[in-house]
């Protein structure tokens, strides 16, 4: 499906079809792009999957959206919600997650273009060496020699790594975490480094995550910050009293770094069974006022839902490609494509 899109893309751009879509009238719609990782994917131990493009990659996009687009900021995001209608597409780029590669690669582009960001952190990873589940999970894969490995948890699952190939296992045991069923994390890790046969990575001497000093500069420099919970758990497999406990606490470590309100989230993977009424009980308890979801779609003027703001994800996207897309949402205010 992905190289019939490019293929697509490409035939667009070529027959001049794209540059017709990007005259046409537009929506009156937020659209929200989503980033993580800026960088090399293949010089990664760690999961590859994270990342969104290289830095000329992410370079070239965000100059092309300033010159087609509106860029929104938080602020005025706030006022779209509102019922502060847009005159035209306005488009608002988020970055989840925190890691260093958003300091030292994305914000420099950011600021070179006099372009916000807001940027998702998970607390318990800033300024340490922390690795999340996804890191060690494609970590121990991709360092495996077996050909097979087999998961009791939560349920019997037989994984092929020569058949699938090791992206594409990695993408689909990360599925398998998420889901609501496992709700003991550290038993399906251990699943995985026994299977794989592979002992996991220690705490690392040279951090994957940007620091508080490096979060204040690039908020002294105009951007924004919200919160990605504390330990980045997925919410809904979480009791309702963990649940308030994550985003309470990771406010107030926020909030306490950066001495200014925090009171936005973007939910962990952010996928439709990622949170639920109870998770936005949770959130208006603990004082935010809107959350971002990550599963697609464009927000149309006067049909924003504050705690399930839509994002579409930005990866590994061809110049014609991501052209084709942008004018196609523009123009009709959908999220698919």
């Amino acid at each position: 499906m992905r190289g019939k899109l490019e293929l697509l893309a490409h035939l667009c751009s070529w027959t001049g079809l794209t540059r017709v879509l990007e005259t046409l009238p537009e929506r009156r719609a937020l659209i929200i792009l989503n980033y993580h990782r800026i960088g090399n994917a293949d010089e990664t131990p760690f999961d590859s999957g994270v990342f969104s493009g290289t830095a000329e990659e992410f370079a070239w996009q965000i100059a092309y959206l300033k010159r087609r687009f509106h860029l929104a900021t938080l602020e005025e995001v706030f006022a779209i919600i509102a019922g502060d209608a847009p005159q035209r597409t306005s488009v608002l780029i988020t970055l989840d997650d925190g890691y260093l590669d958003n300091y030292t690669l994305a914000f420099p582009i950011l600021r070179s273009h006099g372009v916000q960001a807001v940027f998702f952190l998970p607390t318990a990873f800033i300024g340490t060496g922390k690795l999340p589940w996804w890191d060690v999970i494609a970590y121990l894969i991709k360092r495996s020699v077996k050909r097979r490995i087999h998961l009791e948890y939560p349920e019997p699952k037989n994984f092929d790594l020569v058949a699938d190939g090791g992206k594409r296992l990695t993408r689909e045991v990360l599925r398998l975490f998420t889901q609501p069923a496992v709700r003991d994390p550290e038993r399906f890790l251990a699943e995985v480094e026994r299977e794989c046969e592979v002992p996991r990575p220690e705490s690392r001497a040279e951090r994957c995550f940007l620091n508080w000093d490096e979060a204040r500069d690039m908020q002294r420099h105009g951007m924004a910050f919200g919160s990605h919970t504390h330990s980045h758990e997925v919410l809904t497999k979480l009791s309702p009293e963990l649940q308030r406990e994550e985003v309470r606490y990771s406010r107030e470590i926020l909030e306490r770094e950066l001495n200014r309100r925090v009171d936005i989230l973007a939910y962990p993977v952010g996928l439709q069974h990622c949170f639920s009424d109870e998770t936005i009980r949770a959130l208006k308890d603990s004082g935010y006022r809107a959350a971002f979801s990550f599963y697609g779609g464009s927000n149309r003027s006067g049909e924003i839902r504050p705690f399930d703001i839509r994002r579409y994800g930005v990866a590994d996207l061809s110049y014609a490609r991501f052209r084709l897309e942008t004018a196609f949402r523009a123009i009709t205010g959908a999220g698919s494509f």
